[in-house]
């Protein structure tokens, strides 16, 4: 093996279980690092590794996430210049009611084909810790542009999307246009009050809290009642949502974004959630709907918008027939804070729920 596939090879990988709190719930994940390259998994915040080369180091930016034995997540990882922790770290998504235990390992993809997997490691609910801040690399900045960031997904067409911006004429998105207050399709979001009282991004442990927004059967309008015609269930009078038709047996996907504006920072991430098995459109959905494991996520966002407008991947779930399509894009941005705390930023996240149905 040549030494540049050595270098795009991850090894060593460490894994733990890790609680945070999110408001009133505690989401627990599975901790990952791993050797790349010239960067170790407990590497110091300085000097940077050996290969660094002002964050151009041939690391890979694609990797997938392997869980008792299946694919479960695709992750895109990207990192600032700065910061060479995002390169060989990551957080995986594992809900309120973790189970008992974990078999994980990882493989990255390098010009199209994937590298060979990492060790496994075994991962134990009883043995989970509290999350801790990370470590901040030498350079590490905490200020935030003021520019927006919003949009909404186009593939599989999300509800925003067909509502609002294209104006769709079945029955329920006429309904959803007369209920909400807002004809805006690219910001479903909390609003300002909300995120003002009870702030979504965690500035001291550095992380975004989304899960406290979602009570009852709101995930659609994110319980914001501008945007309260999203959260309609489907009846015999109204119809079923506009579904994108997706082919259950296909090898890979690619999802797409609408953005209104582009921007990213070293906090910002995209998950993607589908609903659990069995799951009936007609009574709402919530977040209980919901796998807690998200199929997809990118982290950081590509330096330039036209990378990060598509995502193809291969770890969808299995599914038939109907189902709804969650995706969570937030970080360390919106209102400004009183006094400056928080980082001067309340922290903001935009959702967007895409109805589909697989054949």
């Amino acid at each position: 093996m040549s030494s540049t596939a050595n270098v795009q090879e991850p090894s060593g990988l460490l894994a733990d279980i890790k609680h945070r709190a999110d408001g009133s719930h505690r989401m627990f994940g599975i901790h990952l690092r791993w050797q790349i390259g010239g960067n170790e998994p407990d590497h110091g915040t300085w000097p940077p590794p050996e290969d660094w080369n002002n964050g151009d180091a041939p690391y890979p930016h694609v990797y997938e996430v392997w869980i008792n034995g299946e694919a479960r997540q695709t992750v895109f990882l990207h990192w600032p210049a700065w910061d060479w922790s995002p390169s060989n770290s990551h957080w995986v998504d594992l809900g309120e009611e973790p189970d008992a235990e974990y078999r994980v390992k990882i493989r990255a993809k390098v010009d199209g084909s994937f590298t060979a997997f990492t060790n496994e490691v075994t991962v134990t609910r009883d043995a989970a810790v509290p999350w801790t801040a990370p470590r901040r690399a030498q350079g590490a900045r905490s200020s935030t542009d003021a520019y927006p960031r919003h949009g909404t997904v186009d593939h599989p067409r999300s509800r925003a999307a067909a509502a609002i911006r294209d104006e769709d004429p079945s029955t329920i998105c006429a309904k959803a246009r007369a209920e909400n207050t807002s004809t805006t399709w690219q910001e479903v979001l909390p609003g300002a009050d909300r995120m003002l009282a009870d702030y979504p991004w965690n500035y001291a442990l550095s992380y975004l809290e989304y899960r406290k927004f979602f009570h009852g059967s709101t995930v659609a309008s994110t319980g914001n009642p501008a945007f309260a015609g999203l959260d309609l269930a489907p009846t015999a009078d109204l119809g079923d949502w506009p579904t994108t038709r997706l082919d259950a047996g296909a090898g890979s996907h690619t999802f797409s974004y609408d953005y209104m504006a582009y921007h990213t920072n070293e906090t910002w991430s995209q998950r993607w959630f589908i609903t659990r098995e069995g799951w009936n459109p007609s009574g709402g959905l919530s977040w209980e709907d919901l796998e807690p494991i998200p199929f997809l996520v990118e982290v950081q966002g590509a330096p330039r918008q036209e990378d990060s407008t598509h995502w193809e991947f291969a770890t969808l779930p299995s599914r038939s027939g109907r189902a709804a399509i969650v995706h969570v894009w937030g970080g360390h941005g919106g209102p400004d804070t009183p006094g400056g705390d928080n980082g001067r930023k309340t922290g903001e996240f935009f959702l967007s729920v895409c109805d589909v149905a697989f054949h």
